[in-house]
C-alpha cells in the first residue's frame, strides 16, 4: 500500500528525524567541547593572557570572575545542554509548519523562513521555549533523572510536531485542542496516517528510549534540584500553563503578557498562526474560548420581542402549508468530500465524472453550498445542517461546536426534535468529533457505525479503498426507511470519498486531469483516483434515487458535499478562495412526495445552515417560529459563509462573507433595512440559545 503521509508530511518527518539525530550527536559532542573549554591548558593560557592584558589597562583583577564563570559553565554544561537542545526544538518547530522555506510577510515582502523565524520571532521562541522548559523542569523533579526528563520531553515534543506537520499537509491546519476529542480514536487515526508513518514512530520511540538508557549509564548526570528551586518551578508552571484559560480575555494581566512575547493570535488563520508562533503556542492560543459575542442589545425582553415577531411569520408562512415534517421521512445526507472537479478553477478532469448528478441537478432544488472549510471540518457542515445555526456568528476561538459546544448545552435544540423517531448512519468509526455524545444531545434514538450496538449490517468497499463505499451507506439507509411506517428523519454520513486518494485503491482508471491546479505527479494522481470516487458516488447516488421512488411514503432527501478535497495545491486561496469553498447540493422529493404536494424551488448559492428550512418548504410542511426565522433568513439574506478568501483553514471563523446568487460576495453594508434587521435577529437568537440564557426556548420558539 502507498504511503497515506503527503510529500510535504514525508519531507519533514524526514527533517524531523535529522533533528532527534542530531540531538544525540550534539548533546554528546557539546559536553566534550565544555569540558575541553574549562580543562585545556589552552584555555587556561587564554584566560590568564586576558587577565593579564585586562590588568595593564588597569581595569581589575578581570581573572577571578572570569574563573568564577568558567566553574559555573562547568557546573551548569547539562542544564546549558538541555535549554540549547530545546531552543533548536521550538526553532525547528515553527520552520516545519512552513511548506515552503519562503514566507510572505505581505504581498510586497518576502523572506526564507530561517530568517524570519531567527530573526523575527525571536520572543515568541523563547515563548515556546518557556512552555517546554518548565515542562522538562517538572519532569526533572519528578523522575530525578536527567536523560530521562530530557528523552521524555524530546520525544512528547517531537511527536507534537509531527502531528502538526500531518494536519498541516493534509488540512492547512494545525493540532487544536478540540483535536483531543480525537484520542479515543487513536487506532483510526494511525490507519489514516499510514503503516510506514507509524512503524517509523514506534521505530523511533524505541531508538529514543534506548538512548536515554545508555546516556543514562555512560553520562550520569546527578542533579540535585534544591526545595525552593522546585518550588520555584512548580508554582511557575502553574502560573504559565494557568495563564493560557485567560489569554483571549481583554483587559488581564495575561492577554498582556502573551502579547508583549509578540504572540501574534490568528484565530481566523491557524495556518499562518502555527507558522508565525509555533505549533505549541498557538495551541495554547485556543485554550481560552469565547463562543460567541454577545449582542449590545441581549436581553430577555429583546429576545422575547424577536420571538413575538416570528411567532407572526410563522402563522403567515402555514397559512400555505398542509403537512407536518414528522409524518415525512427526510433523510439529511452529508457526502464525503463531494464537489464538482470542474469548477475547480485551472483544472479539467475529463471525461465528466458526474454524468447523472449533473443531470439530477437540472431536475431538482439545487445548486452551490457554500462551505466553511477547505479538505476537512466535515462535523461543522453537519453541524449547521442540523442546526441552522451559521458557524460565521461564532467566535474565532470556537472552532469546532461538535466538541466545544454541544454537550456543555442544557439544551441543544436540532432538527430531529421535529420528529418522532431519528437515526443516524455513518459506515465508519462513531468517535469522531465527539459524534456519540453529540447525537444524544440532539435527542437521535439510534446511531449505527462500525462496532456500535446498532450495527452497519451491509458492509463493502471498493477495490482496495480502507473506506467503506456510498453503496454501504445507502444500503443501511434503505433498510432504515423501510424499518418504520410512519416519518422519521434519517443523518446519513458518508466515507467514502475521504482523504486520502491513493493510486492502488481502485482497479479502474477512467480519468484524466490536467491543468495547473496541481502540482507535481502525487497530486495529479490523487485527483484522478479522487474523480474516480466520485463516479462511484454518482453511480450509488442513482441507484438510491431509484429506490427511493418505488417507496410509498413521502421522502425527502437533502443532498450535499462538505467541503472540497485539500488537493488543489496550484490554486492560491487568497485568489480563488471562493471557488475553493463551492460544493454541490441537491433536494429531491420522491415520486410519492411529488405526487402529493411538495414544492420545489431554486437557490444557486446557500450556506448548510439553509437546509432545515429548505426541507421544510420542499415538504410543504408547517413551521415553528423558529424556523420561520430561518425560512426568511434563507429567503431574503444572502448565504452565509466564513471569509474564504483569507481563510485557508479549515474550521476557523475570520468573519462572515455574503454570497448572493449570483456567486457575488456582498457587503454587509450594501444590505438592506430588512436584511440587516434578519440578521441581527437571526444573531440574537443563535446567542441566546448557545451562550445566552436560552430565553428563546423557554418561551417555546422550536414548537
Amino acid at each position: 500500500m502507498a504511503s497515506t503521509v503527503p510529500d510535504l508530511g514525508r519531507a519533514h518527518w524526514g527533517a524531523f528525524c535529522k533533528f532527534t539525530v542530531l540531538f544525540l550527536v550534539i548533546t554528546y559532542v557539546l559536553d566534550i567541547l565544555i569540558k575541553l573549554l574549562v580543562a585545556t591548558p589552552v584555555c587556561r593560557h587564554f584566560i590568564n593572557g586576558v587577565a593579564t592584558v585586562l590588568s595593564w589597562l588597569s581595569v581589575g583583577d578581570f581573572a577571578t570572575p572570569f574563573s568564577r564563570f568558567k566553574q559555573w559553565l562547568k557546573k551548569h554544561r547539562a542544564m546549558l545542554l538541555a535549554i540549547l537542545w530545546l531552543y533548536i526544538m521550538c526553532v525547528a518547530s515553527m520552520m516545519l509548519m512552513h511548506s515552503t522555506w519562503i514566507f510572505a510577510l505581505s504581498e510586497q515582502s518576502k523572506l526564507n523562513v530561517p530568517t524570519y523565524v531567527l530573526l523575527f520571532r525571536e520572543p515568541v521562541i523563547l515563548f515556546n521555549l518557556l512552555f517546554v522548559g518548565l515542562f522538562f523542569g517538572l519532569l526533572l523533579i519528578v523522575t530525578r533523572r536527567y536523560w530521562v526528563a530530557l528523552g521524555t520531553t524530546t520525544t512528547i515534543f517531537g511527536i507534537i510536531i509531527v502531528a502538526n506537520i500531518i494536519k498541516m499537509g493534509t488540512r492547512s491546519e494545525p493540532i487544536l485542542p478540540a483535536d483531543l476529542a480525537e484520542v479515543t480514536a487513536l487506532g483510526s487515526l494511525l490507519k489514516m496516517v499510514g503503516t510506514s508513518l507509524t512503524v517509523s514512530v514506534i521505530v523511533a520511540l524505541v531508538v529514543i528510549i534506548l538512548a536515554i538508557v545508555i546516556l543514562e549509564r555512560k553520562f550520569p548526570h546527578p542533579l540535585r534540584i534544591k526545595p525552593i528551586s522546585q518550588v520555584i518551578i512548580v508554582v511557575s508552571a502553574l502560573f504559565t500553563f494557568g495563564s493560557t484559560f485567560f489569554w483571549n480575555q481583554d483587559h488581564t494581566i495575561f492577554k498582556g503578557i502573551a502579547t508583549l512575547t509578540d504572540d501574534a493570535r490568528m484565530f481566523y488563520n491557524q495556518e499562518q498562526g502555527a507558522q508565525t508562533n509555533g505549533p505549541l503556542v498557538q495551541f495554547l492560543n485556543n485554550v481560552d474560548v469565547t463562543v460567541m459575542s454577545k449582542p449590545k442589545h441581549y436581553s430577555k425582553a429583546e429576545v422575547e420581542t424577536v420571538v413575538k415577531r416570528y411567532q407572526r411569520e410563522a402563522k403567515a408562512i402555514n397559512r400555505t402549508r398542509h403537512t407536518s415534517l414528522k409524518n415525512m421521512t427526510v433523510i439529511m445526507n452529508l457526502s464525503e468530500s463531494f464537489s464538482d472537479p470542474n469548477r475547480v478553477p485551472n483544472l479539467k478532469v475529463t471525461p465528466n465524472p458526474l454524468p447523472y448528478i449533473t443531470q439530477l441537478k437540472k431536475e431538482t432544488t439545487s445548486g452551490i453550498m457554500m462551505s466553511s472549510g477547505y479538505g476537512g471540518g466535515t462535523a461543522n457542515m453537519e453541524y449547521q445542517a442540523l442546526t441552522g445555526l451559521a458557524i460565521s456568528n461564532f467566535s474565532p476561538t470556537l472552532p469546532t461546536p461538535y466538541t466545544q459546544l454541544v454537550t456543555n448545552l442544557k439544551q441543544a435544540p436540532a432538527l430531529p426534535d421535529q420528529f418522532n423517531y431519528s437515526s443516524a448512519i455513518h459506515p465508519y468509526y462513531g468517535v469522531y468529533y465527539n459524534r456519540i455524545a453529540v447525537y444524544k444531545k440532539f435527542g437521535f434514538n439510534r446511531f449505527s457505525y462500525l462496532g456500535s450496538k446498532y450495527p452497519i449490517k451491509y458492509q463493502k468497499k471498493i477495490g482496495n479503498s480502507p473506506y467503506m463505499s456510498d453503496q454501504t451507506a445507502y444500503s443501511n439507509a434503505m433498510d432504515q426507511i423501510n424499518a418504520r411506517k410512519g416519518g422519521q428523519f434519517i443523518n446519513v454520513i458518508t466515507m467514502q470519498n475521504h482523504y486520502p486518494f491513493n493510486a492502488n485503491y481502485y482497479s479502474r482508471h477512467d480519468y484524466t486531469a490536467s491543468g495547473s491546479a496541481f502540482s507535481g505527479n502525487n497530486a495529479k494522481q490523487s485527483i484522478e483516483t479522487y474523480s474516480q470516487g466520485l463516479n462511484y458516488t454518482d453511480q450509488a447516488v442513482k441507484s438510491f434515487r431509484e429506490k427511493l421512488d418505488t417507496i410509498h411514503k413521502p421522502i425527502i432527501w437533502v443532498w450535499y458535499g462538505d467541503h472540497l478535497a485539500g488537493i488543489y495545491n496550484g490554486d492560491a486561496m487568497s485568489k480563488y478562495g471562493l471557488q475553493l469553498h463551492e460544493t454541490d447540493y441537491f433536494i429531491y422529493a420522491n415520486k410519492y412526495a411529488r405526487t402529493h404536494g411538495y414544492k420545489q424551488s431554486k437557490s444557486n448559492y446557500v450556506s448548510p445552515s439553509d437546509f432545515p428550512a429548505m426541507a421544510m418548504t420542499q415538504a410543504n410542511a408547517k413551521v415553528s417560529p423558529y424556523y420561520a426565522l430561518l425560512t426568511r433568513v434563507h429567503e431574503k439574506v444572502p448565504a452565509l459563509t466564513m471569509n474564504t478568501s483569507a481563510d485557508t483553514t479549515n474550521t476557523q471563523n475570520g468573519g462572515t462573507e455574503l454570497v448572493n446568487n449570483k456567486g457575488q460576495v456582498v457587503a454587509q453594508s450594501d444590505l438592506s433595512a430588512k436584511q440587516r434587521q434578519l440578521l441581527r435577529d437571526y444573531r440574537l437568537i443563535q446567542y441566546d440559545i448557545v451562550a445566552g440564557k436560552q430565553y428563546s426556548l423557554k418561551m417555546k420558539f422550536m414548537k
